[in-house]
Order: C-alpha cells, then structure tokens, then sequence
C-alpha cells in the first residue's frame, strides 16, 4: 500500500525553530549561534576584502592559522574578543559591523 505524504505533515526545520524559540534556553543558545554566524561572516569579508590569505591575518594578529579558520568555520563555539575583532578591524582596515537583534556592534580601523 502506497503512503501519500501531505504538506501539514511535513515538519521543515523553521517549524521547528519558531517552536523553539518560545522555550527561553533555546532562544538564548539560537541568538548565540546566529551572533556567532554572524561574526564570522563579517571576519571573512573583511579578509578577503583585504586581499588577506588567513595565514597572513593570523601572522599580523600573532596568532595560528587554524584559530582563524576557526573563526571564519564554525568549528569553535566561543565569541572573539571585542579586542580581537578591533584588531582585524585594523589590520584588514575594514569595518566589522555586526548587527543582531537585541546586539548592534561597529569596529572601525583607527
């Protein structure tokens, strides 16, 4: 006997998500993830837009080249610094912005 599936029954991932979001840990742990995501992102746009290999970023922030592929991956669930995301700033010259809701950050080059 052949099942037929219908499109109620289908659960997709942003159903499940916005469920989620009403539990207040996992909200907390989602925000964190897209603020991580979002990071990121803006780490690898400055690099790239800076012409930068990550050996060379790494090399100016006196740090490894498997921390910045860290940082641009995803492999690595803490935050950079503020610290540290100042000096990418400075050494790409580029302007990190990360805008979130409820977390709005801008390092700009000095």
């Amino acid at each position: 006997m052949k099942t037929h599936t219908h499109r109620k029954d289908i659960y997709c991932l942003e159903d499940a998500i916005n469920k989620q979001e009403k539990d207040h840990e996992f909200k907390i742990l989602l925000d964190r993830a897209r603020l991580r995501v979002a990071i990121a992102r803006q780490i690898k746009i400055a690099r790239e837009e800076a012409g930068l290999s990550q050996s060379e970023l790494a090399d100016a922030l006196g740090i490894s080249q498997p921390m910045i592929g860290r940082l641009e991956g995803l492999k690595d669930n803490r935050l950079p610094s503020i610290e540290l995301l100042a000096k990418i700033a400075s050494i790409t010259k580029k302007k990190l912005v990360v805008n979130q809701p409820g977390f709005h950050l801008e390092l700009a080059c000095m």
